[in-house]
């Protein structure tokens, strides 16, 4: 495996991935995962074995524009290299944007202190097949007005038991989000969420919630009784997983501080 020599070196990628075809991030043993391609793509590359470490495990269907892995290697190679070298290997639902040469102590996922997710949804009544898989299609009016007020009730310190799947609860509910803004683009209407950590499928039952209590002409104030209760049975339903993204991830120090292949 990558890193058994005497001094390692430690890469930090910012990738990027349409997840329509992978059965989401994580290496598993008879489904396409996101982690093998990568894992792949660098072996071949660099010549070493390696394991690979995201920020976040993004579940089947997701996509993302900045995402952060890292792995450690025996050599130093070039950083323009490596990224011109996997984008010439690599999938082409998959591609590496930058590369950086971090310290070890770096860590993809532990080193972060917030991360950045987008929900798409394309509100028209024909569809298109630009946003096909890309984003949620609604064929119906709805109000962005409506969704920034609903979705501000959400933001700061909750226990959001209400908003996640049960099995995710082993590390407690509790959750803070730093920020939700809702903009609209003519047709796109995104949802940019922020916080250090999100439960399980969080996002897509908040916005499958905030759609729904906007169909059955709910007060958005409504969603704090939800939040309030505590279980996933009052709540709405999932949001298809195409329209989420894995927008950003912040370090501090930032990437940007390390050196850089661009």
């Amino acid at each position: 495996m990558g890193g058994t020599g005497d001094s390692l070196n430690r890469y930090a990628l910012l990738v990027q991935y349409d997840g329509t075809l992978f059965n989401g991030w994580q290496f598993q043993d008879k489904d396409r995962s996101i982690q093998a391609e990568f894992e792949n793509g660098i072996k071949i590359f660099a010549k070493e074995d390696v394991r690979v470490t995201a920020s976040g495990r993004t579940d089947s269907g997701v996509h993302a524009l900045g995402q952060v892995v890292h792995f450690d290697l025996d050599r130093e190679i070039s950083l323009q290299r490596l990224c011109i070298g996997l984008n010439g290997i690599l999938p082409h639902e998959l591609s590496v944007k930058n590369a950086y040469k971090v310290d070890l102590n770096f860590h993809s996922r532990f080193s972060a202190v917030q991360r950045e997710y987008l929900y798409i949804i394309y509100r028209y009544p024909l569809r298109t097949p630009f946003m096909r898989y890309k984003a949620m299609w609604i064929n119906y009016p709805i109000d962005t007005g409506y969704i920034r007020e609903a979705a501000s009730k959400l933001i700061g310190e909750h226990d959001f038991a209400s908003f996640c799947k049960k099995v995710s609860a082993k590390n407690g509910t509790i959750r803070k989000i730093d920020s939700i803004d809702v903009t609209e683009d003519y047709d796109v209407i995104k949802l940019k969420f922020r916080a250090n950590a999100f439960l399980h499928n969080m996002i897509r039952i908040i916005v499958g919630t905030i759609l729904q209590m906007h169909r059955e002409g709910r007060d958005p104030e409504y969603i704090t009784e939800i939040l309030n209760g505590k279980d996933r049975s009052v709540s709405g339903f999932t949001a298809p997983a195409y329209g989420l993204y894995l927008n950003r991830v912040i370090y501090n120090p930032p990437l940007d501080s390390y050196e850089s292949a661009f």
